[in-house]
């Protein structure tokens, strides 16, 4: 399961990103651009500032058939996010009550279709293509929030961190697969084919995903007894998680602060993410004059390292749980904060690193080294604190901070467009910093790591499950008996 559904992210972040790093081949940079060149360190008209590092790099640069400006390409980028925020919640939902197997199945078959009607769309029109991309949002909507449920029925809380790295760092893979893939493509045959090869890919994992994957342990014909007690028994010591679809808490959930910590770290992680994935290649291109084949290697370098640091932080996760080192609530707080103000704090350094084309590439490898942290700390929480609702939990936060996320890139495109100097992309970067350092706070006070009694009193559980599942944070008292004589 766990290796099919990594197989599944890394497809669906290629088809999804793809077009991020495709647009730079797509659009005629020298008929929308008439900005900066640096003169004695001081920003001056024309179109590259740092053009001295584009000398070292000696890929095609060609401009593309689309004159389209920055709003306009932040537009199609973002446009993605539009549908996947209406499908967000009610997959997460669905997930729970049928399963997501089917689920996961139709949405990537729905999107590889999609993927591939992109070209036409692209040349009938700038808003025939935000349609498609809307359509590719609404497709993949469930994709994420749908998983967190297969994932509390299938993986020991102990295993959480290690397993759920595994799984959703195909996200980060698939965002370096695309990036690699999307320019070797450009370079060797245009961008029009990318859509093309990786349509087909999706199609292909479907069909291996629908034959070798079940909702649950009950469910798989080819599991042993011995496997399928062991996970049922581990899961049941940590947490209640039902195979069937409880009826959803509203009111319990919409006054946690546990969930809105959860909201609010998911809302500063879409926001940093989104910016470097949209906005980046436009910034490597029209700051350092970097071509798509060094922007594809330097873009996807830091996500590889992302995923092998995943492979480490979070399995060190599970090691501090499993040896009580640390508490559930500890874990997920210090990773969320290595996740948060690691990057953040990277951010700010690019910032100041003008032209220093070497600091910033550092810095990126690192951002995203340390971003690994959020796979073992506020990603998985949703499961620690309600397994029984974890993929309508997901889809919230995850749907909410698209709503609001998707505004990055926006403000980005319009604070940089006819404006590609240095001083509007530190801007850029500042506030992107700031939003991830802010996030981590809140999630450092209000954060928790304790199954909420709104999780089983939904199915009318009595008091008896309610304290034991209340103990890490809580305690119980022991009483001695009296021992005295009368």
């Amino acid at each position: 399961m766990a290796f099919m559904a990594f197989l599944g992210y890394i497809n669906i972040f290629l088809v999804r990103n793809s077009i991020n790093l495709a647009i730079v081949a797509m659009v005629n940079y020298t008929a929308v651009n008439n900005n900066v060149q640096i003169i004695d360190n001081t920003t001056k008209p024309g179109l590259i500032q740092c053009e001295v590092y584009s000398e070292n790099f000696t890929g095609k640069n060609e401009d593309g058939p689309f004159v389209w400006s920055q709003p306009i390409q932040a537009l199609i980028s973002t446009s993605f996010l539009w549908g996947y925020i209406t499908t967000n919640i009610p997959g997460g939902r669905l997930a729970e009550v049928v399963g997501t197997k089917y689920l996961l199945t139709g949405s990537v078959l729905l999107t590889s279709v999609l993927t591939v009607l992109v070209p036409p769309a692209a040349y009938l029109g700038w808003q025939y293509l935000v349609f498609i991309r809307v359509l590719m949002g609404i497709a993949l909507g469930p994709s994420f929030p749908s998983m967190h449920p297969m994932i509390a029925k299938w993986i020991p809380p102990n295993e959480r961190s290690t397993i759920s790295a595994l799984v959703y760092g195909g996200a980060e893979l698939g965002t370096v697969s695309g990036l690699l893939l999307t320019g070797l493509i450009i370079e060797n045959i245009g961008w029009e084919a990318v859509f093309y090869v990786e349509g087909c890919f999706g199609v292909i994992w479907a069909v291996f995903w629908l034959f070798l994957v079940h909702d649950n342990p009950e469910e798989h014909p080819r599991i042993s007894e011995k496997e399928k007690t062991y996970i049922k028994t581990e899961i049941a010591k940590d947490a209640h998680v039902s195979n069937k679809a409880l009826p959803i808490p509203w009111k319990s959930i919409l006054t946690s602060m546990p969930f809105y910590s959860i909201l609010i770290a998911n809302i500063g992680h879409n926001w940093g993410f989104l910016i470097l994935l949209v906005d980046l290649p436009v910034y490597l291109k029209t700051i350092f004059g970097f071509d798509i084949k060094s922007n594809a290697v330097i873009l996807a370098l830091p996500y590889f390292l992302s995923w092998i640091s995943t492979l480490i932080l979070c399995p060190f996760a599970d090691l501090c749980k499993k040896r009580k080192w640390l508490s559930t609530v500890a874990v997920r707080k210090i990773w969320t904060l290595i996740g948060h103000l690691g990057p953040a704090l990277c951010l700010f350094v690019m910032a100041g690193a003008g032209c220093n084309i070497q600091l910033i590439i550092a810095m990126l490898m690192l951002s995203q080294v340390v971003e690994a942290g959020n796979y073992g700390g506020w990603l998985i929480n949703h499961i620690d604190i309600a397994p029984s609702f974890s993929g309508t939990l997901f889809g919230i936060t995850n749907g909410v901070s698209m709503l609001v996320s998707w505004l990055g890139p926006v403000m980005v495109g319009f604070m940089t467009d006819e404006n590609q100097t240095l001083e509007a992309w530190s801007a850029v970067f500042i506030m992107a910093g700031s939003v991830l350092a802010a996030d981590s706070i809140f999630f450092l006070i209000f954060g928790s790591g304790s199954e909420q009694s709104w999780n089983y009193k939904a199915e009318g559980e009595n008091d008896e499950i309610e304290s034991r599942m209340n103990t890490e944070n809580n305690p119980p008292i022991v009483k001695q008996e009296n021992t005295e004589l009368p």
